[in-house]
């Protein structure tokens, strides 16, 4: 097996998780391959999943902090445990909003607002994952955190179903079903969510997304290697500086690297013969490598 590096833009359908997408991938590429996904997809929801290979396994935090594109849909007049399908019902409301009303509200949220992560989230709470104790019955509260709403659009407005379809670019730390029962609440009514599809994480978009099937077919190993990604496209959006042989060697090597003339910066990242070196900042004129790749 070859070791890759770089990156895969995968269009997780729905009834799988994240973490089973990756096993696929790792059995396809091989063992010798790391393979790592950057921000989770439920099994109820589908979408972009990024998936890192190799050195780009490096840059997963980095990308859980990208912006996010969401279109999700929501079903007015009830509430659900879980605030998708995937729960059962525990209130009911005679309220439904009119398209009129779901429109104009997208405009109390689009902006920096707080929100409280759902009880059924992937947050973790003294050490395990909150939806662990929901699921169990515990009671336990998750504090607010700030978010913000960058744009959010009403798509489309389903009468007969009581629906609501709206498109959501987004921080990250947003939850699309705690968003959605607020704005439910916000009409005087309950909501959960019964669609959710991810469009697109930073420079991930579902337009060139690698359908699932491909996991099934006897090319699939030939087609992963074509869909290959650099292991540098998530950083298209901080500076990049060029260094020569002495310079590469020097950050290899773990020495403090000196860069005068570059104003400090929280975030950088070098490359060398187009290769990505490493990622890091400039404190005080020196380099401050955060990670250091093997390309």
């Amino acid at each position: 097996m070859i070791k890759v590096n770089g990156w895969l833009n995968i269009d997780k359908p729905l009834g799988i998780s994240s973490a089973k997408i990756v096993a696929k991938i790792k059995r396809i590429l091989g063992k010798n391959n790391k393979v790592g996904h950057a921000g989770t997809l439920d099994p109820a929801a589908s979408g972009v999943l990024p998936i890192a290979v190799g050195e780009a396994t490096k840059l997963t935090n980095y990308m859980i902090d990208q912006h996010k594109i969401y279109s999700f849909v929501i079903q007015f007049g009830q509430a659900t445990d879980t605030g998708d399908t995937e729960g059962k019902v525990i209130a009911s409301s005679d309220v439904i909003p009119s398209e009129q009303q779901c429109a104009k509200i997208v405009t109390e949220f689009i902006g920096n607002i707080t929100q409280i992560p759902h009880k059924f989230s992937a947050l973790k709470v003294n050490g395990k994952r909150a939806y662990d104790f929901a699921r169990n019955g515990q009671d336990f509260e998750l504090a607010a955190r700030n978010i913000t709403i960058y744009d959010l659009k009403l798509l489309n407005f389903d009468a007969k179903k009581s629906q609501a379809e709206y498109i959501c670019k987004c921080s990250k730390g947003t939850y699309i079903r705690s968003l959605a029962e607020d704005i439910a609440k916000s009409l005087q009514s309950l909501g959960f969510v019964v669609e959710l599809r991810r469009l697109n994480v930073g420079a991930f978009n579902i337009s060139q997304a690698i359908n699932a099937e491909i996991f099934e077919k006897n090319e699939a190993e030939a087609e992963l290697l074509a869909n290959i990604l650099a292991v540098d496209l998530v950083l298209d959006d901080i500076l990049g500086l060029e260094i020569d042989d002495i310079i590469a060697k020097k950050i290899r090597f773990g020495q403090m690297v000196n860069f005068a003339n570059i104003s400090d910066q929280d975030l950088i990242y070098l490359t060398h013969n187009g290769n990505l070196i490493a990622i890091g900042a400039i404190k005080s004129g020196y380099f401050d490598s955060m990670r250091v790749f093997n390309l």
